[in-house]
Order: C-alpha cells, then sequence, then structure tokens
C-alpha cells in the first residue's frame, strides 16, 4: 500500500515548495492513486526502504508525444548524487517503451532546481527554453526545460554501454 504522506513528507523536506504547491501536490498524489496512469504516474527511487526521490509526469494534454514532468524531488540527504540522473534514466526508459520519439518538458523555479542538484537539468541534456528572472520572488527565477527522448537512441545507448562493460577475453593463444 503506497503512503502519500511519504511522498509529501520528502518533498517538504527539500523546502522549495510553498503551502499552496505542497496542496496540489497532495492532491495530484490523491488522483494518481485512485486511478494510476490517469492522468499521473509515478517513478520512484528508494535506498532500501527509504523514499530517495520520485517524479510524477504524464503526457501533455493534446498532444502526441509530449510528456510534462509535475513534479521532480530528490531527497535532501540526495541532492548533488546519482538519484535524479536514475530518475530521468528511468522516465526515459518508460517514455521510450511507449514511443519511439517524444518531447519531455519541465517547468520550475530556480529553488527547486536546487534541491535537487546544482544547474541540474542544464547537466543532464536539458535545453532552456523560458526563463524569467524573479519570478516568484528575488533569486528564485522561473525555467522551462525541454529535451528528446529517442527510443532509438536509448536502445544505441544501452548497447554502446554493454560492449563498454563486456569482459575483456583474451584470444585463444596460436597453436603451432
Amino acid at each position: 500500500m503506497i503512503n502519500i504522506r511519504e511522498y509529501e513528507l520528502l518533498t517538504l523536506e527539500t523546502g522549495a515548495y510553498r503551502d499552496i504547491e505542497l496542496d496540489i501536490l497532495k492532491e495530484t498524489l490523491a488522483a494518481w492513486k485512485e486511478s494510476p496512469g490517469k492522468p499521473y504516474e509515478l517513478i520512484e527511487l528508494r535506498d532500501g526502504r527509504v523514499l530517495a526521490g520520485f517524479c510524477l509526469f504524464y503526457r501533455s494534454p493534446n498532444t502526441e508525444y509530449t510528456f510534462d514532468i509535475h513534479t521532480f524531488v530528490v531527497g535532501r540527504d540526495y541532492r548533488n548524487k546519482a538519484v535524479g540522473p536514475r530518475l530521468l534514466e528511468l522516465l526515459d526508459d518508460e517514455i521510450a517503451r511507449r514511443e519511439r520519439y517524444a518531447v519531455v518538458r519541465v517547468e520550475t523555479s530556480r529553488l527547486k532546481e536546487s534541491a535537487i542538484g546544482d544547474s541540474f537539468f542544464n547537466i543532464n541534456s536539458f535545453q532552456t527554453i523560458g526563463h524569467i528572472p524573479g519570478f516568484y520572488e528575488l533569486d528564485n527565477d522561473y525555467y522551462i526545460y525541454v529535451r528528446s527522448v529517442s527510443a532509438l537512441a536509448r536502445a544505441a545507448a544501452s548497447e554502446q554501454s554493454i560492449s563498454e562493460h563486456a569482459p575483456i577475453v583474451d584470444p585463444p593463444p596460436n597453436k603451432p
């Protein structure tokens, strides 16, 4: 049984979300719990039994191949570590299973992004397509990021990763 409170507490501990945003997250998590995948989907990462991070996403309305990240949270103890990139990898894998090509968008604030990791989205191949300085408050800018996901590119990257990590086998010795 999923405990929605666990996701709320992880989000709250980041210090990046306002009360109204936490209320919206509660409503979204409740909608997801009631009917997973309609429209929200959840990906999570755990460190043992401890929730380390999660991503709520959905197919953008009136689009064929665009997905929006609703909420992307990494626990305070996992900031600037592998949790954020791994969540993105799982998100890409999930989307690539459904679509040959897709666009992933995220709207966020400087404060929320910093809670995940320094320049997290740009470092992870997102392009900035919108930026409004001081939108939320001084030094808390608004950003829109986008990146593409291709099933073909994911397969090629996976294949390359496998060949890079393949064990090195010595050729059989030459026999006279």
